[in-house]
């Protein structure tokens, strides 16, 4: 898995401050333990037979002396300590990775629910449903467009499945409202997120309010808007067409987001209720001719009836 480089500096923060937290604990029941003169004088002879079997040692040659008298000291030290209910080791929670969150160069597994709930909360995901490719119930209705539906489905869950190893670098999903496509946009999104896929999930009405202020802010505070929609591995975009057409901002936002993503090989997902004809009247065929290149990209219409109207 490749981990986004803010997620990792965020996760390495926050376990490093999970590290002081520790130590001050254990500094501050040091400092208790010392009011005990008996404690004191045990720890002090401990720390002196600990330095001086460490230089022995070090010279090499015979120290069984030096060994000797720190293992009477560490007995008499530990003794002290269990005696009156001391406890002085630095406390761990994973022992696996020591509390820095990370084996190597590979996220330690406690600290995995920590890097899924940051990418979910850049991903403007926590607002919509957690619904799953195994929540799919279309094939259980009688509807017209079931059995695309259900390949449909399929199909995006290979995609995901194959995420960093598909040439498919866009995903152009149109169709009347309520056949389906916002949920299966859903499916796709919360797959991704379960595997630490970075993704960035807008309405058209939300990406079109972060374009405008892209474009009124000042120049030193655009990229707080910008950076994650471009460097998100997969943007997704859901109904496209509802969103006002604002001058200097709809039109030509949406073409620099698309080819600057595709260029820099990121994937998109758009979908939208308006077929390929509006689409393109409405975004222009410049942008449209992106979204729809074959060597690239996938571009379906999703047929059917209104699953707002069956039971599930």
């Amino acid at each position: 898995m490749k981990y986004t480089k803010r997620y990792v500096r965020i996760i390495a923060a926050r376990y490093a401050a999970l590290r002081e937290k520790e130590e001050r604990d254990r500094q501050l029941r040091c400092d208790v333990a010392r009011r005990n003169p008996e404690f004191l004088k045990a720890e002090k002879l401990f720390s002196e037979t600990s330095l001086d079997f460490a230089v022995a040692k070090a010279k090499g040659g015979d120290c069984k002396k030096e060994e000797t008298a720190y293992l009477e000291a560490k007995k008499a030290y530990d003794s002290v300590c269990e005696k009156n209910g001391y406890d002085l080791t630095l406390h761990v929670r994973c022992k696996t990775c020591n509390d820095t969150g990370f084996v190597g160069e590979r996220l330690c597994k406690c600290a995995t629910p920590l890097y899924y709930s940051l990418v979910k909360e850049d991903s403007g995901i926590k607002r919509i449903p957690d619904f799953t490719f195994d929540d799919n119930r279309a094939g259980e209705v009688d509807c017209a467009q079931s059995r695309q539906l259900c390949v449909l489905y399929d199909k995006m869950k290979e995609f995901c499945d194959r995420f960093n190893d598909t040439r498919v670098k866009f995903i152009l999903l149109t169709g009347q409202s309520g056949v389906g496509k916002t949920s299966l946009a859903y499916a796709i999104t919360n797959a991704l997120v379960k595997k630490g896929v970075s993704v960035c999930f807008l309405t058209a009405f939300e990406f079109c309010n972060l374009m405008l202020r892209y474009h009124t802010t000042d120049v030193a505070k655009r990229s707080d808007y910008m950076d994650f929609i471009l460097d998100c591995d997969m943007l997704i975009i859901d109904d496209l067409g509802t969103e006002p057409m604002l001058k200097s901002v709809t039109r030509e936002y949406l073409y620099n987001v698309v080819d600057t993503r595709l260029s820099n090989g990121k994937k998109t997902m758009i979908t939208s209720n308006l077929n390929l004809e509006e689409l393109m009247l409405r975004y222009g065929e410049r942008t449209v001719s992106r979204m729809t290149n074959k060597s690239y990209s996938v571009a379906l219409e999703l047929l059917g009836d209104d699953l707002r109207k069956f039971r599930f």
